[in-house]
């Protein structure tokens, strides 16, 4: 009779592989043999003329395999003679389901969101499925419970019972399984059976709270009292017994973790994050229980090395700690202790740039080892996903620093990998490619990038400086400079902008005002009456706001001989008793030709803002930069809010509001 039912079991799981790989009139998957056991050497045929990857001359995969229950992906390239494709794969030995998505270019076949799959036999246990097959099969379309294959296919997913149904298969055949997968299989259950759950849930608990139970069994034992049934009395009791047979486990280490002070003591905060990790090191510690309970080992040591850094004003905890960071945590990490800093000019650029090196040399390390946590992404995919993080948030800053440091040719070598990913349309790239380019006298490749970033208007001030240059010494002056820029620039694009504006018009009047300038004169908002005016509100602690500053300069000149537009620099939310002579002696130093007003001081306050906050009601806005174009008449027609990091395109559209608002009557 146990043979019939194991005979029968199988069958309906070799069935879904049939149901999947022939759902069309022509198989265009199928594995050969078709009865496939783990640890066999297969033959995998893809037939493409009926799919998205018709004609295309060359096509990959990735293949999923379904590992003691966690889901490892690896990169597959297929042999084939127009659409017929086909590659020999070893089934893991621990396998228990394989699931395809070919590939080629961009194009991606997933059979429509159905998958393409192929279950495994036990090869040590004749007529039985491997282990990990249902539970695969069951998670793989059961998105919900997260233990699917990521971005693999869009699914809303089979109901709870049919996954109950393939859980419970796993476990009555894979008896070892039960500690892995008892909660899903508990939250399946709940949801199956509704009301006459509670019974097979308490089943469920027995087991959980055996004699011989392991932590991880009785924190879901406790998980499934909270959530699930609930009954906080017994999961109380549950917690005791943790708390006795296992000191210094999870529930010890959550109460350590909540008990960190969190005061504004720094030097407080971090001598509990250092005893935390002393009494509860990372490692053999429950991962899941630390996910749930927000117990964030990367970012308690992030908070060191950052806090230590301001405190301390070394960065000893980040050689203390550098080995261990995540792909993730890098990120975060770089930004605060390399890119705040940097754009703040706080810390010598010599000393970041050794805390670029190390921090980068790590995640160069990570992309060489993928960790355990992104078995799902294929190595290619892996490192594809490293070096568009390199490229977005990180690149930039460290080809700056090595163009400080001389470097260039170490700069060029990190500048031509991230260049594929960022193409021309990020102004801060573009710059400091640029600027390696003319370090090395590269005029030909020079002359490509600031052309394209012109076009893209992705574009600094320093750019365009060195394009006036070439233009000056291949025509003898700059006679027609201003056109021959012009005809570099994307007309569409232009077009495009002028649309987008036009649609974010406004029609409210500008606050009344009184200010004084940089010398002691009084400036009223009627005095400038006839007048379109740009007003630009900045502080001296904003950093998005003086790196917009470079673009302003652009649009200010534009217009330097234009009487009938002016801009006003209205510097707000200021504390101290010098920020007048500091932004006074900024302006100098860097050779803005800026009309400085001051903010009046906020009523009732220590700050200066009285302005800005009536300006913050009336636009019902708030944060800076914030720029407001003015008609003659006083009435404010357009917004400008923040900073992309692109001068032209910012100088581009400043031009474009105050030549439209100069139109209106």
């Amino acid at each position: 009779m146990k043979k019939q039912i194991k005979f029968l079991l199988s069958s309906i799981s070799f069935s879904l592989f049939v149901t999947v790989a022939s759902s069309q009139t022509k198989p265009n998957f199928r594995s050969f043999p078709e009865i496939v056991h783990n640890g066999d050497t297969i033959k995998v045929e893809y037939d493409a003329s009926s799919t998205v990857l018709k004609n295309q001359k060359k096509v990959e995969a990735v293949m999923y395999s379904y590992q003691n229950y966690k889901w490892y992906a690896s990169d597959v390239t297929f042999n084939g003679v127009e659409n017929n494709w086909s590659v020999s794969v070893i089934v893991p030995k621990d396998c228990g389901l394989l699931a395809f998505k070919f590939k080629a270019d961009t194009l991606v076949d997933n059979n429509h969101d159905q998958g393409y799959f192929l279950m495994m036999r036990d090869k040590k246990r004749a007529g039985l499925m491997a282990k990990g097959a249902y539970a695969g099969w069951a998670f793989s379309r059961s998105p919900k419970y997260g233990k699917d294959i990521p971005n693999y296919i869009k699914f809303e997913g089979i109901s709870d019972s049919a996954t109950y149904h393939w859980l419970n298969q796993e476990i009555s055949f894979n008896q070892d399984s039960k500690s892995v997968l008892v909660y899903p299989y508990a939250v399946a259950t709940n949801a199956t059976f509704k009301t006459d759950a509670p019974p097979r849930l308490q089943r469920i608990l027995a087991y959980l709270k055996r004699a011989e139970a392991t932590e991880g069994d009785l924190l879901n034992a406790r998980k499934i009292l909270l959530r699930l049934l609930p009954d906080k009395i017994i999961a109380d009791s549950v917690e005791k017994v943790l708390m006795q047979r296992f000191p210094k486990g999870s529930l010890a280490r959550l109460a350590a973790f909540k008990a960190i002070p969190t005061s504004n003591d720094i030097t407080l905060t971090l001598a509990g994050y250092r005893k935390f990790l002393a009494d509860f090191p990372e490692n053999a510690t429950d991962k899941t229980f630390n996910e749930e309970n927000r117990i964030n080992y990367d970012i308690i040591k992030q908070n060191i090395i950052v806090f230590s850094s301001y405190t301390e004003k070394n960065h000893a905890a980040l050689d203390q700690y550098l080995s261990a960071l995540s792909f993730g945590m890098i990120n975060n990490l770089y930004y605060k202790i390399v890119d705040i800093p940097l754009k703040r000019k706080e810390v010598a650029e010599k000393v970041l740039m050794s805390v670029s090196e190390k921090l980068v040399k790590r995640l160069e390390f990570i992309r060489a080892n993928r960790p355990e946590e992104f078995s799902y992404l294929s190595q290619q995919e892996w490192v594809q996903m490293v070096n568009n993080t390199m490229a977005k948030q990180i690149v930039t800053d460290h080809i700056h620093l090595l163009n400080n440091a001389g470097k260039y040719k170490t700069a060029l070598i990190y500048a031509d990998a991230a260049q594929p990913i960022s193409g021309y349309k990020n102004a801060s790239f573009n710059n400091e490619l640029s600027i390696t380019l003319a370090k090395l006298k590269d005029k030909e490749r020079l002359s490509t990038v600031l052309a394209k970033s012109v076009y893209e208007n992705q574009a600094s001030a320093e750019m365009l400086t060195m394009l006036k240059s070439t233009y000056v010494k291949e025509k003898g002056n700059e006679v027609g400079f201003d056109t021959y820029l012009a005809s570099l620039k994307n007309a569409t694009d232009s077009k495009k902008m002028k649309a987008d504006i036009l649609k974010e018009q406004v029609e409210i009047p500008m606050v009344d005002f009184a200010m004084l300038d940089l010398n002691g004169n009084t400036i009223k908002l009627e005095d400038l009456k006839g007048k379109t005016v740009v007003f630009d509100f900045w502080a001296t602690w904003c950093v998005p706001c003086k790196a917009s500053f470079p673009g302003m300069k652009l649009a200010v000149e534009k217009y330097a001989k234009d009487p009938n537009v002016v801009f006003y620099f209205v510097d707000t939310e200021e504390r101290g008793e010098n920020y007048k002579k500091e932004i006074a002696a900024y302006i100098k130093a860097n050779n803005y030709p800026f009309n400085v007003l001051f903010d009046n001081k906020a009523t009732g306050g220590k700050a200066t803002g009285e302005v800005f906050d009536r300006v913050c009601k009336t636009f019902k806005i708030s944060g800076i930069p914030q720029k407001i174009i003015v008609d003659q008449n006083g009435i404010a027609r357009f917004r400008s809010i923040g900073f992309n990091g692109s001068a032209t395109e910012l100088a581009d559209e400043i031009s474009t509001m105050v030549d439209i608002t100069k139109t209106i009557k």
